[in-house]
């Protein structure tokens, strides 16, 4: 029993957790997530009751039962999923994968814009230094200020450009990270967004995510 409520606490979860971070969804709404609440509680209650009183019965129920039973507990997915489409970089970097490990000889990878040499050594460096240092806490969700004021310092020397490197920079994990962010802060369900191209095929599917 305890098994059953951990797993439906947690598609529960998931599914708050989706809609809240995917922006407003038609038909979507806190009055309805707490209605989604209150009947997953009492599809809870009734199926540790019945996992109780079924415990020691032998089961009658046919195997083509038990699957559509099964398909039914599925945690539902937000119905902004629907909108997206898988990234074809990510599909043909996943054959080039795939031949490589087949001991085929693929050229180059020229399909996530990957480059054929490493990390320059400063930067590995650094990084090692930091890691021995110590240095492995959570830091400010912005970033390090320490990082944000030699981001201001390198747009000024680098592109003449002057930002308060406090209130005006953020660190993001990488850069499509930062436009998703910004284009869920600046768009909703029913805005035009003109996407300059040539563009990665990941930033219309990061529109239809925001509504």
């Amino acid at each position: 029993m305890m098994f059953q409520r951990s797993i439906d606490t947690y598609g529960l979860g998931l599914l708050l957790a989706a809609a809240a971070l995917s922006g407003p969804v038609q038909g979507w709404s806190p009055i309805h997530l707490q209605q989604q609440r209150q009947h997953h509680d009492t599809r809870l209650g009734q199926s540790t009751h019945l996992s109780a009183s079924t415990a020691s019965e032998p089961s009658t129920t046919s195997d083509d039962g038990q699957e559509a039973e099964a398909e039914q507990q599925q945690p539902q997915l937000n119905p902004l999923l629907d909108l997206i489409q898988p990234s074809q970089t990510v599909e043909i970097f996943s054959k080039v994968k795939e031949m490589r490990a087949n001991g085929i000889d693929v050229t180059g990878g020229l399909c996530v814009g990957e480059p054929d040499f490493g990390p320059p050594t400063p930067v590995l460096d650094a990084a090692i230094a930091a890691l021995q240092g110590g240095d492995t806490r959570y830091t400010a969700v912005t970033g390090t200020a320490e990082l944000r004021r030699a981001i201001a310092d390198d747009l000024q020397q680098r592109k003449g450009l002057t930002y308060k490197p406090l209130s005006e920079i953020v660190v993001a994990n990488g850069a499509k990270q930062a436009v998703y962010q910004g284009i869920l802060a600046t768009a909703g369900t029913g805005d035009a967004v003109i996407i300059p191209a040539p563009y990665w095929p990941s930033y219309p599917e990061m529109v239809n995510l925001a509504g």
